[in-house]
């Protein structure tokens, strides 16, 4: 018999996290201060759950890789603070670059909180690597545009939730299988553990959307896939959903698609008690694990 519950997927990689690919012309260096002072702010301001502050950072113009204008990410991040009350960020600057009048950072930035329901203990932690890239509007830096790199987060709740090692690829390429491992890194002994995974593109509208999940009883310690990339690029979010008697797991993980992606796919360690179920979709499936 399969359990049905309604769980918050996605709420951890709004933060300030993003923009565009790598950079290495100027990474040795120091940060401008225009730049740290910026970087510095938003996370303050982010700490402090103060929109305007945050937003102030932001260009009129604003866009984001996921498809936001300035006001719908304004919106986003509002109801996510409802939800969350007492998220930390903390955002370091590993690369820039200035050309003519734009600087291009990427950065990492982590997340970590709670929900402020008393009758909710989801913890949430995430991890977000991005470029943005930053112009001088009306004497005041902001940021331009936003791209999301790559994206992890977790949300545990309970006495004990199950400790889970993710394992999938952040890049592949269309149509191209790739492997699912979430594996339970501790003994289960006698619990029973329920577990599902999900895949969905990411879109703005899925933000903070909660998705009722059907969880099956899992014979081995985790879950165990094979899935297929969509025949078009883009970005998917993985999520994987752990349950015992002590607790419940959600791991995510951002998958980008790319037409242009060429290397070997992820390769998992072998499990001996896995048993990997072989999905082959449709070319216009929309879920393929």
């Amino acid at each position: 018999m399969f359990k049905q519950v309604t769980l918050l997927i996605s709420a951890a990689v709004l933060a300030v996290a993003t923009v565009q690919p790598s950079l290495a012309a100027q990474s040795s260096k120091p940060a401008p201060p225009e730049l740290a002072n910026v970087v510095l702010g938003v996370d303050k301001a982010a700490n402090s759950q103060n929109i305007e502050a945050v937003m102030k950072y932001y260009a009129p113009t604003f866009n984001h890789s996921d498809g936001f204008t300035r006001d719908r990410y304004k919106q986003i991040l509002g109801e996510l603070w409802k939800r969350y009350k007492s998220l930390n960020y903390r955002t370091e600057i590993s690369q820039w670059e200035k050309q003519g009048d734009l600087i291009t950072a990427e950065t990492v930035t982590t997340v970590m909180g709670k929900k402020g329901d008393e009758n909710d203990d989801f913890k949430l932690s995430a991890r977000v690597t991005s470029t943005q890239t930053y112009k001088n509007v009306n004497g005041q830096l902001q940021v331009v545009s936003q791209t999301v790199l790559s994206e992890q987060s977790s949300l545990s709740s309970g006495e004990a939730p199950p400790p889970v090692q993710l394992k999938a690829p952040q890049l592949i390429g269309v149509g191209r299988q790739y492997v699912l491992d979430a594996i339970v890194t501790e003994p289960l002994g006698t619990s029973l553990l329920l577990g599902a995974a999900i895949e969905e593109p990411v879109d703005t509208d899925r933000y903070l959307q909660e998705n009722t999940i059907n969880l099956r009883p899992l014979r081995a310690g985790g879950i165990f896939k094979i899935g297929q990339a969509p025949f078009r690029t883009g970005d998917r979010w993985i999520s994987v959903v752990l349950v015992r008697e002590s607790g419940i797991t959600i791991a995510s993980q951002r998958l980008r698609v790319s037409k242009d992606f060429t290397g070997n796919q992820y390769t998992p360690l072998p499990e001996p008690d896995s048993s990997p179920s072989r999905v082959r979709p449709r070319p216009d499936s929309q879920q393929t694990l």
